[in-house]
């Protein structure tokens, strides 16, 4: 059975055609209040500071062969060389630029949207109270919400509707991509929506459905410990990348 760290299956949605590709794609959810979320744009002076030493852990910048050369001969030659022998080069990674940009709550273009995206999914993923992440194909999906469906579950607790809510952030989604977020008190009924119709599910589909479950289930002790720590009550963020 997979931890809440490890890779895991969720939940219940009913997945069109027009809007998913057929290949395999990432679907993560992190329990965070929505408040939370959207304060990491234009970020308290303490916070942008967490948020950038995250950055520089999870996307550190590699020394180039031009930069450790270009080292060596300002050593020999000394300061006379004040500025880069090369003008500089926008990376193929996360980079600084974009983690200011984020903070800064500023337009992030097309071509840096999607390192954009993997800082902030990195934010998240440390600022939760849990996280869930699954590799999962729309077809997978489809037949999961299906099984769900027959065995009594209501439409109104599947995971479209935890994605019914927008969580009002400067970032553009990516193409394809779905994000969205159910309040608290949602995912509070759809863990017990679930917990009603267990008992009609195939071992297969029960066996995809637990870690979802489980993960659902912490979500009483996150939110007392987020009132003893002064933060909101988590709410449940969701991403579906293909």
């Amino acid at each position: 059975m997979a931890t809440l760290s490890q890779q895991a299956t969720l939940t219940t949605m009913r997945w069109r055609a027009t809007d998913y590709p057929h290949d395999m794609g990432r679907l993560s959810q992190f329990a965070i209040g929505i408040t939370e979320l959207r304060d990491v744009f234009g970020a308290e002076p303490e916070l942008a500071d967490r948020l950038r030493q995250i950055a520089a852990s999870e996307f550190p910048a590699p020394a180039s062969r031009n930069e450790r050369r270009r080292g060596k001969l300002l050593r020999r030659i000394g300061p006379a060389l004040k500025h880069s022998i090369e003008p500089p080069k926008v990376p193929n990674r996360p980079a600084p630029p974009d983690v200011e940009a984020l903070l800064e709550a500023r337009a992030i273009l097309p071509a840096r949207r999607g390192y954009a995206w993997q800082i902030l999914l990195a934010w998240l993923g440390e600022l939760s109270w849990g996280r869930m992440d699954v590799d999962i194909t729309e077809r997978e999906m489809s037949t999961l919400e299906f099984d769900l469906a027959a065995a009594g579950l209501s439409a109104q607790f599947s995971l479209e509707n935890l994605l019914k809510g927008d969580p009002q952030i400067p970032l553009l989604p990516l193409p394809g991509q779905r994000w969205g977020y159910a309040k608290y008190r949602q995912v509070l009924a759809t863990h017990q929506a679930l917990s009603m119709v267990s008992d009609a599910l195939g071992d297969r589909t029960a066996a995809m459905i637990q870690p979802f479950f489980d993960f659902l289930q912490h979500y009483p002790d996150w939110a007392r410990q987020a009132a003893h720590q002064g933060r909101p009550a988590p709410d449940l963020i969701v991403s579906w990348m293909p």
